[in-house]
């Protein structure tokens, strides 16, 4: 009985050390790491592109456009003056008329002219009747040699052989004759082509009209003195004319009597 009891007691120490020797050598809860949730990243914002900064265009002023001082009553009569006295002339050599009769109009010719020429002058024409109250030019051009005013056309070789006594008056440039501006004939030469033959022939017209002076101030006068290719009156030569072919003007008149009818500023 008394062994059976010290088996007993062996066997529960027995099975304590094994439930102990478990314990020290069994794999415990395996602890499983907790997953981390990655927060997702916000959406990154694009880089910007490598772009070129364009500048942005200032806003282009126009040029401003160059405006004609305004022209007074005594820059006209000034010009006047200049035009009809000047180059050492004394007297008005202006268009003879008859206010008290009727007066044929004045007629001019374009002799061996061309068709270019010929229209210079009737535009010439009708702005001049419109500018004179006194003499008028026919429309009705001719093509011969019998007119108030013959414009004759010569070649270049033949401009020298027209005789001194024929003309009073001589427009050259570079040692080339442009014109011979006689008393009731005027010399072109015919080799002057463009602008410069229009304004030769425009010139020299005037200058038998009476225009013998020039302009040192208008450069887009047909008298400026300067060579130019005007070819058309600027509103200052038509100003001009319509005095010179006003009432009250006659030829051979002085400066001083052009002053009683004309009002002339002096300084």
């Amino acid at each position: 009985m008394e062994r059976f009891r010290v088996l007993f007691f062996l066997s529960i120490l027995l099975a304590a050390a094994l439930v102990l020797a478990a314990g020290c050598t069994g794999t415990g809860p395996v602890q499983t790491p907790p997953v981390s949730t990655a927060s997702p990243s916000p959406n990154p914002s694009p880089s910007p592109a490598n772009t070129i900064p364009v500048a942005t265009p200032s806003p282009v002023t126009p040029a401003p456009t160059a405006t004609a001082a305004p022209i007074t009553s005594d820059d006209v009569t000034q010009h006047f003056m200049d035009l009809a006295f000047g180059s050492g002339n004394t007297r008005l050599n202006r268009l003879a008329y008859n206010p008290t009769t009727q007066v044929p109009k004045n007629s001019l010719s374009v002799f061996n002219g061309n068709s270019d020429d010929t229209a210079l002058i009737q535009s010439f024409i009708s702005q001049f009747n419109d500018l004179s109250a006194t003499n008028q030019f026919s429309t009705n051009i001719k093509t011969s040699t019998t007119a108030d005013i013959v414009l004759e056309f010569i070649p270049a070789t033949g401009m020298d052989a027209i005789p001194q006594e024929s003309y009073s008056k001589e427009i050259k440039s570079g040692g080339v004759t442009y014109a011979k501006i006689g008393p009731q004939i005027i010399y072109i030469n015919d080799d002057l082509t463009g602008d410069v033959r229009g304004h030769i022939v425009l010139r020299s017209l005037l200058y038998a009209l009476g225009f013998r002076g020039e302009t040192l101030k208008y450069p887009d006068s047909v008298f400026y003195y300067q060579s130019n290719t005007n070819t058309g009156l600027s509103l200052i030569d038509q100003k001009a004319i319509e005095i010179m072919y006003g009432t009250g003007l006659y030829p051979d008149m002085t400066v001083a009597n052009v002053k009683n009818v004309v009002y002339v500023k002096t300084n």
